[in-house]
């Protein structure tokens, strides 16, 4: 790959990046209301799971119409790599803003007492759920916002493993 096809394949992916953290922001919008509207988690939920195909049809578009359907396994790792990269770096500001700005704490607060309702249920010891849940508490919104950063981009880090598997394309035969 030259130095030209890699800035090309950095400028895509950065493009797409913005693309899927929009596609993300759109699923956190949705969760974060689905408490009030539960329609809209489902649809949270279900913009989530298209992130893999949404990311697939990507790769390929720039495949096919960029590189004349040429994408070693490397670079089609690389692209979705980085698309996961920079649309978790967009997330994770709205993420940062929503926690810290908008939400009163409320959607996090029910989230956990609602997880420390299922672990006890499952006989877990009351006072290690606790202790569990207290620490989760008093995390601030930019370790929320990092957290979320830290899961997205180690999520991307695994499927872009398959995804350059179902991507990776053979150019024309050249003479």
């Amino acid at each position: 790959m030259t130095i030209t096809e890699y800035k090309q394949l950095r400028a895509f992916a950065r493009n797409d990046g913005a693309f899927l953290g929009v596609l993300w922001i759109a699923s956190f919008g949705c969760t974060m209301l689905g408490a009030k509207f539960p329609f809209l988690a489902t649809l949270g939920l279900t913009l989530a799971l298209l992130t893999a195909f949404f990311v697939v049809r990507r790769i390929r578009m720039f495949r096919d119409n960029i590189r004349q359907g040429e994408l070693s396994y490397w670079n089609g790792y690389s692209y979705s790599m980085s698309m996961f990269f920079y649309g978790a770096l967009l997330l994770a500001v709205v993420q940062y803003a929503w926690f810290a700005f908008i939400d009163d704490g409320s959607f996090l607060a029910n989230a956990l007492d609602q997880m420390k309702q299922m672990l006890l249920a499952g006989n877990y010891p009351e006072q290690e759920v606790n202790a569990a849940i207290g620490q989760m508490k008093s995390m601030r919104p930019i370790d929320w916002a990092l957290y979320f950063l830290s899961t997205n981009i180690i999520t991307g880090f695994f499927l872009s493993v398959f995804i350059a598997i179902i991507t990776r394309g053979k150019g024309e035969k050249r003479n």
